[in-house]
This record gives C-alpha cells, sequence and structure tokens, in this order.
C-alpha cells in the first residue's frame, strides 16, 4: 500500500474515524487477506468449491469460473487453449470453403 492515493485514503479514514493511520492499514490488509485464504482453500480442479466473499465497502470477490482453466495447472490451460484454437482454425476453413 504504498501508492500516494492509498495513503491519502487510509489518512483521510484515519481522521474521519480517529484512529491510526497503521490501524486503518491493519483493518483493510486484514479484509484481503481473509478472502485470499478463503478463496486459496478452495479444493483443485473442483470449481464449486471455490466460495465467493461480500465485503461491504469493496463488493463480491469470486472465482470466474470462465476463467477456472487458468487454476488447473499450465498442462491442463495449454491443452484448452490449443483445443479452443483449433475449433477456431475450423470454423475459419469451413467458412472459407463456402
Amino acid at each position: 500500500m504504498d501508492s500516494n492515493d492509498t495513503k491519502r485514503i487510509i489518512k483521510k479514514l484515519a481522521e474521519e474515524f480517529n484512529m491510526s493511520e497503521w490501524a486503518i492499514e491493519l483493518i483493510v490488509k486484514s479484509q484481503f487477506e481473509g478472502v485470499n485464504r478463503t478463496m486459496a482453500s478452495g479444493i483443485h480442479d473442483k470449481p464449486e468449491t471455490f466460495k465467493g466473499i461480500f465485503l461491504n465497502a469493496f463488493g463480491t470477490f469470486k472465482v470466474m469460473y470462465s476463467h477456472f482453466a487458468r487454476f488447473k495447472g499450465r498442462e491442463e490451460y495449454e491443452k484448452e487453449k490449443r483445443r479452443r484454437y483449433d475449433n477456431k482454425k475450423q470454423q475459419r476453413d469451413l467458412r472459407n470453403r463456402k
């Protein structure tokens, strides 16, 4: 949290709630650590085990199932990517034949 905007926001929140900047920064960081721990607790290759988390001030954090191939490991991701490329190539060839 080194950006100037972040520091300015933390300073403003500290003044508004009459707390130290250190405490505000700790609260914000702990929110995201909780999100990270919860989402990382999902079971590999089972997208239904990845939980979504709602934080009042920030919104909802959830796994995007359309991008889940990236979590399956590099080999699976490359196979999926190759399959999609081949499908597009086949469709393009069919259109060119007409």
